[in-house]
């Protein structure tokens, strides 16, 4: 499941992933924050927080962190990890050249660091609302 972590600039979403993250998750929970934020600031960051308890991705939650991370690549400036897990620190190593934004890792005994790197890269401006 996952949690959005608070107290973070509106422009970034925090999440906590723990247990076995599901197709639900996304479709309820991830997705319509994140189009909101998108609806509000075209542009987000992210601070995603592996929890203790985080045992990994159904198919389909695979899946739809895939397709809707692909759709929406360019609208994310920056990542910040937050894990002790080794396997995420790889494939962020190995896709990081990819990645139009800035990607950070860290350890969890690093977050409050993953917090104030993605807070002060924060420019809260919403986008401009165009006319109909």
């Amino acid at each position: 499941m996952f949690k959005v972590i608070e107290g973070l600039p509106d422009d970034v979403l925090g999440i906590e992933a723990s247990g076995t993250i599901t197709h639900e998750d996304y479709i309820e929970n991830i997705i319509p924050h994140f189009e909101s934020m998108f609806d509000t600031y075209g542009d987000i960051k992210i601070l995603y927080v592996l929890g203790d308890d985080f045992n990994g991705y159904e198919l389909a939650a695979l899946w739809d962190d895939a397709t809707y991370g692909i759709r929406h690549w360019s609208n994310i400036s920056h990542i910040a990890i937050v894990t002790d897990n080794q396997w995420p620190h790889a494939l962020m190593t190995m896709f990081a050249p990819l990645f139009p934004g800035e990607l950070k890792m860290y350890t969890k005994s690093g977050l409050e660091l993953a917090k104030k790197w993605i807070s002060s890269e924060s420019s809260v401006k919403p986008k401009a609302k165009t006319k109909s």
